[in-house]
């Protein structure tokens, strides 16, 4: 009897680590990723949790810590550079151990899938339409810069294509194509920069009034991370973001930070330079059931937390470990199969998506006014100072009973 088929929309983490687990146990896997070579833009992420735990099993986690930033923790400054607070990586849950660029997390998952001969990734290609039918999956795919379309069949198809996913919107009821989409009224920048030797070894993080955020994280001996955060809804920079247009996205934010104090016009300048850029208006993915048929979503196209809560990462890792774990435990009853796969896994996602303090953390971290962030300043030097984390355990890593694959 011949293996299963399966077709995976997006070549992020959530897919690169599906198409590991299954070409692993001799699925014929199809990846199909936008992009027409491995993706480079993206910020920095951290591995964490289960998470960690799953990239073991997979044999690469010396070769992710061999490639982390070494980021010694966060320092928070004032306008002029002066440091207010300081805390070390680990155990705050401020700054992580592990925190790698995306592009190089990626790159490294992907290579571990590629290693199996069954597993076949498709640069500048994308589903245009999908039919299913009792039995199979069948997918007109498109080839980036032509018109021609080929007709596939599959047994399986997993979306994983992003936070704006259009596989979703063809598995999804046409109630919720829109719907699952929420807003929570904040955009944000990445980009890199040349880097300097200030940017070394933390990150450094300057809050400014107006709910605006400058942040660099160190990367390469050669550059930075950067990010600026724009914590107020703004219908300009939502027309910047929909136009697609990276130009006016560039003009868009630079007209709210330049001048701004401490090193923005630095990071502006470098900004319009980058060619690394990536916009987006922050938001979460809410979708009642996580999959159709013999289509099924997994990451941040089922059930994307924001980078607020910092989760996107392992919730992408660990759902991708769960859901294969299921098919290959029941791969002639792929609907029985989703369904363990959400039941396992909505609990967690229940318990980690929610942005902390009750959904108000961007804007009680981004304050509006001067006075606001003079008492944010104070209470951060007065935690740095106490220290308390040092009195509580590590509460951010949600502990998870991993299956066997």
């Amino acid at each position: 009897m011949s293996m299963p088929r399966v077709i995976v929309s997006g070549a992020g983490i959530a897919g690169t680590v599906l198409a590991y687990w299954l070409g692993k146990k001799g699925f014929q896997v199809v990846v199909l990723e936008r992009s027409a070579a491995e993706n480079q833009s993206g910020q920095i992420i951290d591995v964490e949790g289960p998470a960690q735990e799953i990239v073991k099993r997979m044999g690469v986690m010396d070769e992710i810590q061999s490639k982390t930033t070494h980021e010694a923790g966060i320092r928070f400054v004032d306008e002029s550079g002066r440091e207010v607070a300081t805390f070390p990586a680990g155990k705050t849950g401020i700054s992580n151990d592990i925190e790698i660029m995306r592009p190089a997390l990626t790159g490294i998952l992907l290579a571990a899938a590629d290693s199996f001969p069954n597993v076949e990734f498709r640069y500048g290609r994308t589903i245009q339409s999908l039919q299913q039918t009792d039995s199979k999956v069948i997918v007109d795919i498109q080839e980036r810069g032509k018109d021609t379309i080929s007709k596939e069949e599959f047994d399986i198809l997993i979306a994983c294509d992003g936070l704006r996913s259009a596989t979703r919107d063809m598995i999804l009821p046409i109630d919720q194509r829109k719907s699952c989409l929420q807003s929570i009224n904040a955009f944000a920048a990445f980009f890199s920069i040349p880097a300097q030797p200030q940017d070394r070894p933390y990150c450094n993080f300057y809050g400014a009034p107006g709910r605006r955020s400058v942040g660099t994280k160190p990367w390469t001996e050669k550059e930075t991370s950067a990010y600026l955060t724009y914590c107020k809804f703004d219908q300009k920079l939502r027309d910047a973001r929909e136009s697609r247009d990276v130009k006016l996205q560039k003009e868009t934010v630079a007209g709210i930070f330049q001048g701004l104090g401490w090193e923005t016009d630095r990071l502006v300048k470098g900004m319009m330079e980058a060619q690394n850029f990536y916009f987006e208006e922050l938001s979460q993915v809410m979708v009642d059931k996580w999959s159709q048929g013999r289509c099924v979503l997994v990451g941040d196209t089922a059930y994307c937390p924001s980078p607020i809560t910092g989760q996107g990462t392992n919730l992408a890792i660990l759902g991708a470990y769960v859901l294969a774990s299921k098919i290959v435990a029941d791969a002639e009853n792929p609907t029985k199969a989703f369904e363990e796969y959400e039941k396992d896994m909505r609990p967690y996602v229940n318990k980690v998506q929610p942005i902390p303090l009750g959904g108000y953390l961007p804007l009680l971290a981004n304050p509006d006014t001067n006075w606001g962030v003079w008492i944010n300043r104070n209470i951060l030097s007065w935690i740095s100072w106490l220290q308390p984390w040092k009195y509580f355990p590590d509460l951010k890593n949600v502990p998870y009973a991993l299956p066997d694959i």
